[in-house]
């Protein structure tokens, strides 16, 4: 019986308890003014959701869209247009890439890095025409390195060593660096799986048709700051550049016996159609990127037949006029 007594005081008790910590909020109507304040403020944070929404109401949301996201892509494309004459180069070689492959399927895109200072400089002209062919164009500041007097590098390779600045763009997995005189005639989807820091193609002499150095015309490198400063560091070495020496000779001494060698057709040298046709005849059908080294293709100075790469220039010039005709340009700065 004294057990039972105990149990039916408990829950007057609790609501003994309940009334003394309630009253207060009631017995005062500043602090239940409060209250309600607080509630409804509280309510202007908390989603209210209806579940007897119509079919039109709903349908009414649209979707988001994927494609509002700003992506970078995953590679780059590059070329250097350091002097104002090799503008047409530059135009000819973004026409020529974009005809055979798809960017977009690539997820790559077209960067240029041009110099605009001094009279030899790209002019704003110029580059509109660039930026209407394809190109992102930006202006590279000219790189300045210890102990190295660039005046005394010749004037046709001073500015060359600005490509270095493509191993900073690390917002890429890889880098295409084809210089502004290759013309592209294939595709180079597969060319961005190549493993290594750097890749590139024999060079080619009147004498050596494989060399065991590279040309630098065409090199596919995957960007690291660290290895933009080692390099930098590098131009300073006596023993890895020489005053008067450009880009090629530097790179192959720094990447010596650990580079990834490409195939011939991926940097196609205009060498091999003079000093040994034979193989140039052969290789010709599978060619990627041609480079016109020893002879610059001129939009005007024609040479049918009356000089030993005739058949090169042609197709050049051929590529060249559909170019023009396909972005409607006249006036365009002689090639060369």
């Amino acid at each position: 019986m004294r057990f039972l007594r105990a149990s039916c005081l408990l829950p007057m008790i609790a609501l003994l308890v309940g009334a003394l910590v309630i009253l207060p909020f009631y017995s005062s109507p500043s602090t239940f003014s409060a209250a309600t304040k607080f509630t409804n403020s509280l309510s202007s944070y908390i989603p209210s959701y209806s579940f007897k929404s119509s079919a039109s109401q709903r349908a009414a949301v649209s979707p988001f869209d994927l494609s509002t996201i700003k992506k970078n892509k995953r590679y780059a494309i590059t070329s250097s247009v350091q002097t104002a004459s090799f503008t047409g180069f530059a135009l000819n070689l973004a026409y020529s890439i974009q005809k055979f492959n798809d960017l977009e399927a690539l997820d790559a895109e077209l960067i240029l890095l041009v110099r605009t200072e001094g009279t030899d400089g790209v002019s704003a002209e110029n580059i509109t025409r660039l930026e209407k062919v394809g190109w992102k164009v930006q202006v590279a500041e000219e790189l300045e390195f210890d102990q190295v007097d660039t005046g005394a590098i010749r004037w046709w390779h001073k500015h060359n060593l600005n490509k270095l600045h493509i191993w900073t763009w690390t917002q890429y997995e890889k880098i295409v660096f084809i210089d502004a005189d290759v013309l592209c005639k294939g595709s180079f989807a597969e060319i961005f799986q190549v493993p290594g820091d750097l890749a590139a193609a024999p060079d080619v002499w009147w004498n050596i048709l494989v060399d065991n150095k590279f040309n630098s015309g065409v090199i596919v490198i995957r960007p690291n700051l660290e290895e933009f400063r080692s390099l930098f560091k590098a131009v300073s070495d006596p023993n890895m550049h020489a005053p008067n020496e450009a880009d090629q000779a530097f790179l192959n001494n720094y990447y010596k016996f650990r580079y990834f060698g490409l195939p011939f057709k991926y940097n196609f040298n205009l060498v091999m159609f003079t000093y040994h046709k034979e193989q140039w005849d052969m290789l010709w059908d599978e060619a990627v990127f041609v480079h016109f080294t020893v002879r610059k293709p001129s939009a005007n100075k024609h040479c049918e037949r009356t000089c030993d790469q005739w058949e090169a220039l042609s197709w050049y010039r051929m590529m060249y006029q559909e170019m023009l005709d396909f972005n409607g340009f006249t006036d365009l700065p002689v090639l060369g």
